[in-house]
């Protein structure tokens, strides 16, 4: 598919969200493509993506696809945005090297800032994208290709895991102290 159809207009995601007037859609563009392509199509899974992006494009969205769209794939689809926002605006490739955006009457967050700042957008779109496949679940009837979809080598099959967690290594309250836990004498059951 060539033409590739936004799932949020620059209004709606202006409107709806802390993106200031003078952020300029060629910056969002590429961002709000990346998102539908990364986050939004794995959890529809790509048959209910390619409909539609054919159904925008032809400006033939059913009922079933705009409910689904506006109440529950647009919200999503803000959150992820301005989870992977901050890096995008931050930074612009040149000739000679990356540079990081200054304004006069700015301050430049730290990178511990930033992380904050992601990662509670990321929260916040791993609830909204739980909304999504329970409302695909509870609606499949309304939704043949999310319950069915095709079988070819390139398809993407719906997620029903939408939370991510870090891994979780060490256990150090679990068997006493690193010493006990290592040496000799240490019960290797205590942690099993």
């Amino acid at each position: 598919m060539s033409q590739k159809a936004l799932f949020i207009t620059e209004k709606q995601l202006k409107d709806a969200s802390v993106i200031n007037e003078n952020v300029s859609m060629f910056k969002l563009r590429p961002t709000i493509i990346m998102c539908q392509e990364m986050h939004i199509q794995p959890i529809v899974g790509s048959d209910i993506y390619k409909e539609l992006q054919t159904q925008i494009i032809g400006n033939t969205l059913s009922p079933e696809n705009e409910t689904l769209l506006s109440d529950y794939i647009q919200p999503c689809l803000q959150m992820w945005i301005m989870m992977e926002l901050p890096l995008v605006l931050g930074f612009q490739f040149r000739n000679k090297n990356i540079e990081r955006g200054t304004d006069t009457n700015s301050t430049q967050s730290s990178v511990q800032e930033l992380q904050k700042l992601m990662d509670n957008y990321r929260n916040k779109a791993e609830w909204y994208s739980e909304r999504i496949t329970r409302f695909l679940l509870a609606n499949d009837g309304d939704y043949p290709l999310y319950s069915n979809p095709t079988s070819e080598i390139d398809t993407i099959l719906p997620t029903r895991r939408n939370y991510t967690s870090g891994m979780v290594l060490d256990r150090s309250g679990c068997c006493g102290s690193f010493s006990e836990k290592y040496q000799a004498n240490y019960n290797r059951t205590c942690c099993d």
